[in-house]
């Protein structure tokens, strides 16, 4: 079973993985899962939609 149905179906099953394991799961960089975030909203919504990311005030 590939990685992408594991995860699916782990969430089916009420799983909550965070965007840090989701990453190291699938092998991408954050930069890239937040990059296909904004491409499947924008399929969704039928508008362009962009994540903006700012930086972290706390650390």
């Amino acid at each position: 079973m590939a990685e992408g149905a594991k995860i699916a179906e782990e969430r089916a099953q009420g799983k909550i993985i965070s965007i840090d394991e989701l990453c190291a799961r699938l092998g991408i960089t954050l930069e890239t899962a937040l990059a296909l975030a904004a491409d499947e909203a924008s399929r969704i919504y039928g508008r362009p939609m962009r994540i903006d990311v700012l930086p972290d005030r706390f650390q």
